[in-house]
């Protein structure tokens, strides 16, 4: 069975192994949306639980692992703004645009594509992965090097092997665009 559709029925079946296993991976992703609407840390924390409690404790069961994903944004989203609103910061949402769907959709796609390149990196040798992030950190190929105590050649190598293998592993990653305009239209 695919692993993903392996996990979505678990979770559908309130599997607590499964769902333990999905809130590690996903519960960061989930901080840090949220943390762009709201700044204060343990709030932004307490409303990522709180989302998966909400689907834990729904009945809703879901055909994809991304639907889920799209509902626990949407779900972590409206919490922020009913928090922002308790405070009196009615005119913070409509100044910032944080009830808009572009603004949660652009939250979310930077989410999401941050957490895909993560994931897709964490899984590179660990020389190439640590030569990919230092240059997603503006690090040229001699500062690199340098770094690392290798050649240019090395680095430029090793990087261009990396990049390879990236662009295989992202390449069915083009539709989760289309995914997202989908959830975010429910």
């Amino acid at each position: 069975m695919n692993p993903t559709k392996d996990i979505i029925n678990k979770l559908n079946n309130r599997d607590a192994m499964a769902l333990k296993e999905f809130f590690t991976g996903f519960y960061p992703s989930l901080c840090v949306f949220t943390r762009n609407i709201i700044k204060e840390t343990d709030i932004v924390e307490d409303i990522a639980q709180e989302s998966f409690l909400v689907f834990w404790e729904s009945n809703k069961n879901f055909d994809d692992l991304d639907i889920l994903k799209g509902y626990l944004y949407k779900t972590a989203k409206n919490k922020c703004l009913n928090h922002l609103k308790l405070k009196g910061l009615r005119n913070e949402i409509i100044k910032n645009g944080f009830d808009k769907k572009e603004f949660v959709y652009e939250l979310i796609l930077e989410e999401e594509t941050y957490r895909i390149i993560h994931d897709a990196i964490k899984n590179l040798p660990p020389q190439s992965k640590r030569i990919i992030k230092l240059s997603m950190k503006g690090y040229k190929n001699p500062e690199i090097a340098e770094e690392l105590n290798v050649s240019v050649n090395t680095v430029k190598t090793l990087k261009g092997n990396a990049y390879k293998v990236l662009r295989e592993n992202l390449k069915d990653h083009v539709f989760i665009l289309i995914l997202l305009n989908q959830i975010l239209n429910m």
